[in-house]
C-alpha cells in the first residue's frame, strides 16, 4: 500500500460521492465506502480498531486499520459539498492526537486523510500551514509523525505533520 494508491482509491470515493443522489455524505458513509474498496484492493483492512493512549480511562478508536507485518492506521476527515472548515487542522487536533500516540510496535505508519467535496480545493499551501501551528499538545508522551493525504477531484497531495511543531 503507497501513497499514489491510497490516493487513486480516495479519487474512486470522491467520484463515487460526486455521482452519489445524497446531497449530504457523512463522514461515516465515506468511510464504509473507503473500507470497501480498501478491502477489495488491499485486503487486511479492519474499522474502528481500538488502542490504549497513556492516561485515558477507556480506549480511543481509529477509523481505519490496513493490518499487515507493515500495518497502517487511518483516521479520516470529509469536507462536505456545502463546504466548511472540517478539514483544518484545529478540526481534526483530537484525530491526529490519535495518530501521533499510536505506538510503534502498533503500527508503521499513521496517515490523515482529508476528503473534499466541495467544487474548490484547498491550496496545498494554505492547508499545509495551518498543520504547521498546530501542534500535538501538551505531556510526556512520545510523538510520531503523521502522513496528511488530501484529496479532491481537481487537486491532490499529501505532506507530512510534525507533531513538534508550533
Amino acid at each position: 500500500m503507497t501513497i499514489p494508491e491510497i490516493v487513486r482509491a480516495l479519487l474512486d470515493v470522491v467520484r463515487l460521492a460526486h455521482r452519489a443522489k445524497y446531497t449530504r455524505l457523512t463522514e461515516r458513509k465515506l468511510e464504509l465506502l473507503l473500507l470497501g474498496l480498501f478491502q477489495e484492493r488491499f485486503g487486511h483492512m479492519s474499522r474502528e480498531q481500538h488502542i490504549r493512549l497513556h492516561g485515558s480511562t477507556r480506549p480511543s478508536r481509529i477509523d481505519l486499520r490496513y493490518g499487515t507485518s507493515n500495518p497502517v492506521v487511518f483516521e479520516l476527515a470529509v469536507r462536505p459539498k456545502s463546504g466548511g472548515q472540517q478539514l483544518e487542522a484545529r478540526q481534526n487536533k483530537t484525530e491526529l492526537a490519535k495518530l501521533t500516540r499510536v505506538r510503534t510496535s502498533e503500527t508503521r505508519s499513521r496517515v490523515l486523510l482529508l476528503v473534499d467535496l466541495h467544487r474548490d480545493p484547498i491550496h496545498q499551501t494554505r492547508l499545509r500551514a495551518l498543520y504547521l501551528a498546530q501542534n500535538a499538545g501538551r505531556g510526556r508522551f512520545k510523538r510520531h509523525r503523521v502522513r496528511v493525504i488530501y484529496v479532491h477531484r481537481e487537486l491532490q497531495y499529501d505532506f507530512p505533520w510534525n507533531p513538534f511543531a508550533a
